[in-house]
Formats: structure tokens, sequence, C-alpha cells
């Protein structure tokens, strides 16, 4: 059932659309069959630009308006939570523009003990969904670990070895958080906004 308040905050063309079509159209096309959600005014109301004789349903139009809606609060609450992430960090951070999204570098240390984190890439694709972060971390014999950490798993993506030469394994990190952004994985309204920040938390 629609809410004053999921009404109000509807801006979508289409839900407007509908209901000036339900109050002022005297001609409809009947939807059939099991899925039918009856009567659909003509598809110019709602698509000002949609092919003659085209068949639009205003419910199915408003559910898909309120889909776009949650996912883009979805969107902001994800945004926000890599806002406070970043804000809470003793350390410098750079970011890098894509066509698909952002990767933020975040730098802790040259060098350290096994194990240890040197380095994040968190890739934040521009739509809702998931983040992704790829981590450096120390190895024996000045090689260097790549892992993968997800909102729900975490994996061993590589190893870098010293003899690779200076830089190398950081631009292998910033190969994979860009090749994650050209298949970003789904948004989950499962999951809560700050499931992979609250995961990145290093000392």
């Amino acid at each position: 059932m629609l809410t004053l308040p999921i009404l109000a905050k509807m801006s979508s063309a289409a839900l407007a659309a509908g209901i000036t079509a339900c109050l002022t159209y005297g001609q409809y096309n009947v939807a059939s069959g099991a899925g039918g959600s009856g009567l659909m005014p003509p598809a110019s109301v709602l698509h000002p630009n949609a092919r003659p004789g085209a068949i639009l349903d205003p419910m199915a139009e408003m559910a898909a308006a309120i889909a776009t809606m949650k996912q883009e609060h979805a969107k902001a609450d994800r945004n926000r939570a890599m806002i406070d992430w970043l804000a809470s960090l003793r350390t410098r951070f750079t970011v890098q523009r894509f066509e698909t999204g952002l990767v933020y570098k975040v730098a802790y240390s040259p060098a350290g003990t096994a194990g240890a984190v040197l380095e994040d890439y968190l890739a934040v694709p521009f739509g809702p969904e998931l983040p992704f972060a790829v981590s450096l971390h120390a190895a024996e014999n000045g090689a260097v670990r790549i892992e993968g950490l997800s909102c729900t798993s975490q994996e061993t993506l590589g190893q870098v070895e010293a003899s690779a030469g200076e830089g190398a394994a950081e631009a292998a990190a910033m190969a994979e958080a860009e090749a994650y952004l050209r298949t970003p994985d789904a948004a989950d309204p499962a999951l809560p906004a700050d499931c992979l920040t609250v995961r990145l938390k290093r000392s």
C-alpha cells in the first residue's frame, strides 16, 4: 500500500502521469491474464516519446519509480558510510576517477612485518552497487600479497614478488580495483550501508 510519506517523496513523472491519467482519460486498454493490473492509459501519458500503440502499465511504472528511489537511498547511505570511514582515517588518501566509479587509495605504511596492511584500494561504483576493497599486505622476503575484500568475503588475488620492482604491487592493486568497477556486485538491500567499511578498521 502506498502511504502519504512515500507518495510525497516520489518525484517520478510516472507517478504523476499515472494518477493524472486515471482522473482524466476516458479511453483505456485492459491488462489481461494473471499479471493484468487493470486499466491502462495510452503510453504517451507516461512517456511522451513512446511509439504509437505501445501499452505501458501505470502500476508497473510506479513500482519501478519506487525501486529506483530505494536504490538512490541505498547509494546515498553507502556513500555516507564511505565518507565517515575516510574522515576517521589518520593517514593520507588519494582518489582516482574512472568512467565507472572512484578508487580511493589509502596508504598506511611503505613497509611492515608479514601480514601488515600496507595500502587499501577502495572501489566505489557510481551506481548503487556494492563497493570492494583491494588490500596490499606485507609478505615474506619483501613480497606483497594482494587481497580482495567484499561485504561478505575475503580472497587472495595474487602475490607480487620483490623482484617485480617498485610500484608493481600498487599497479596490480589498482588494476584489480578498476576491473571490479567494470563488473561490480549488485546492490543488496539486506546488507547494511557500512558492510565493507566496518571490515576496514585498521590499527
